[in-house]
C-alpha cells in the first residue's frame, strides 16, 4: 500500500521528487554534483531560455538557493552587498550591504566566498574576516563577529574565500594554520588554531568520523571537530602558497589538487596519516575542485589567464582519458550525468559526462564579461554569473 501511494504521489507531483536546493558551496554533498533529473539538457537553436538576469556588483561569490530564494554577493560602490533575490522573476527580496574595499590586487576584487544557508540562517564570511548571521528570510543581521580578530589569526594574501560549513551546531571556517569552529547560534569562538596563513579551499569532512580537512598556504590537515587537534598533516606546497580547490574524499580515499605547479595526488585514508596511491601533474586545479563521477575526475586544469582546459582522469591511476584544449572552461558543476559548463567567455555549455571525449550536446551565450565562477543548478533553473557582477537565470525545467 505504501509503494502504491508514493507512485501516486510520483506521478501527481514529479518536480517536487527531484527539485534540489543548493544550500551550500558544491551543493547538499559537497561534490559539485546535482541529483537533479527533471531538466532539458536541450534547446531551439538560438532559443536559450534566459529567464531573468541582474547586476549584483563585481566579485566571485557563487549562488546558493533554497525555497525559490537565491542569495550571492557583490561589490558596490565602496561596499559588499548581501542579496536575496526571487528565482522565479530576479527581483531583489533583501541586501544588506557593510563598507568594504574592492581590493583588486592581481584580480578584478569583490567577494570571493559563497554564503551557507542553514535552515532560516544565512552565514557569510567576508575576505576581510567579518562573520555574519543573517536571517534569511527578512535580512535582519541575527550576529556579526570579526573573527580574525576573535580567533587571531591574519588575513591569506588574497583575503578569506572559503565558504562556512555547518555541522551540527557547530560553524566551520578555513582560518589560520588549520581551521577554527565557532558557536552557528552567537558566533562565539568553540576553537582556533595557529596563527598561519589559511588556504581558500572550504572545509571538507571526512564522513563517518569526527575529521575535517582544511588546507592552509602549505598544507592539508585533518583535524579533530570537537577537540581542534590535528590528526595528521600532509605538506602540500605551491609557488604562491595558494591551495583552492577543495579535496573530495570518497570511497576511504582523498584526492588534493592545486595549481602553481603542485598538480594531483591520491591518498588512501588510514587511522594515521594518509598514505600515497599515486601523485602526478595531469590535473593542475588552480582555483575549482574537480569532479568524480563514475569512476572519473572532470576538472579545469591550468592556469585561468593562460586559457585552462577541461580536462578528465581515471579515479584509481591518474592518468589522462581525454582533454578538451578548445573550450576555456571559467566554471563546472555536472547533473544527471552532464556537465554544466560556464566557459570564460560566458557560454553554457552541456555535455555527456563519460570517459569516451567531449561531445557537447548544446551551446548559447549566457553572459558577456568573463566568467570564473560555478554554476548551479537548482529546481531546473541554472545560474550562472560573470566576475563584473551579471547574474542569469536560465530556465531549464522540463
Amino acid at each position: 500500500m505504501l509503494a502504491f501511494a508514493a507512485s501516486i504521489i510520483a506521478c501527481i507531483f514529479p518536480a517536487t521528487l527531484v527539485a534540489e536546493d543548493w544550500y551550500r558551496w558544491r551543493g547538499p554533498d559537497l561534490n559539485g554534483i546535482s541529483s537533479e533529473t527533471d531538466w532539458k539538457a536541450e534547446w531551439p537553436s538560438g532559443k536559450l531560455p534566459i529567464a531573468w538576469t541582474i547586476d549584483v556588483g563585481t566579485g566571485f561569490s557563487s549562488v546558493v538557493v533554497q525555497d525559490n530564494r537565491v542569495y550571492t554577493l557583490g561589490h558596490v560602490d565602496d561596499h559588499a552587498v548581501v542579496y536575496c533575490v526571487d528565482a522565479s522573476d530576479g527581483h531583489v527580496i533583501w541586501k544588506h550591504a557593510y563598507p568594504a574595499s574592492l581590493d583588486a590586487r592581481d584580480f578584478e576584487g569583490g567577494p570571493t566566498t559563497t554564503p551557507t544557508i542553514d535552515g532560516d540562517r544565512l552565514y557569510v564570511l567576508s575576505r576581510a574576516g567579518a562573520l555574519f548571521c543573517f536571517d534569511n528570510q527578512s535580512g535582519e543581521v541575527r550576529w556579526q563577529k570579526q573573527i580574525a580578530d576573535v580567533a587571531e589569526v591574519r588575513l591569506p594574501g588574497w583575503g578569506f574565500a572559503a565558504a562556512p560549513l555547518v555541522v551540527g551546531d557547530k560553524l566551520v571556517l578555513t582560518l589560520g594554520e588549520s581551521g577554527a569552529v565557532v558557536n552557528k547560534h552567537n558566533g562565539d569562538l568553540i576553537w582556533s588554531s595557529p596563527d598561519r596563513e589559511c588556504g581558500y579551499a572550504s572545509p571538507v569532512p571526512i564522513h563517518e568520523t569526527h575529521t575535517v580537512v582544511f588546507p592552509s598556504g602549505r598544507s592539508f590537515t585533518g583535524v579533530d571537530l570537537e577537540t581542534g587537534q590535528p590528526q595528521w598533516s600532509l605538506r602540500w606546497l605551491t609557488s604562491f602558497g595558494c591551495n583552492a580547490a577543495d579535496p573530495i574524499i570518497h570511497d576511504g580515499k582523498m584526492f588534493l589538487c592545486s595549481g602553481y605547479n603542485r598538480g594531483a595526488a591520491l591518498f588512501q585514508l588510514t587511522d594515521d596519516e594518509p598514505e600515497l596511491i599515486w601523485k602526478n601533474k595531469n590535473m593542475l586545479n588552480q582555483l575549482h575542485g574537480s569532479l568524480l563521477y563514475d569512476g572519473h575526475l572532470y576538472g579545469i586544469d591550468g592556469d585561468m589567464e593562460a586559457g585552462a582546459r577541461l580536462t578528465c582522469l581515471s579515479w584509481e591511476t591518474g592518468e589522462v582519458v581525454w582533454s578538451e584544449d578548445e573550450l576555456k572552461p571559467g566554471g563546472l558543476s555536472l547533473a544527471d550525468g552532464k556537465l554544466i559548463v560556464l566557459t570564460e567567455v560566458g557560454e553554457l555549455v552541456l555535455a555527456p559526462a563519460t570517459p569516451n571525449g567531449f561531445h557537447e550536446i548544446s551551446r548559447a551565450k549566457v553572459l558577456d564579461g568573463k566568467c570564473w565562477t560555478v554554476p548551479v543548478l537548482s529546481s531546473g533553473r541554472v545560474f550562472c554569473r560573470s566576475i563584473q557582477g551579471q547574474v542569469a537565470c536560465v530556465d531549464l525545467r522540463d
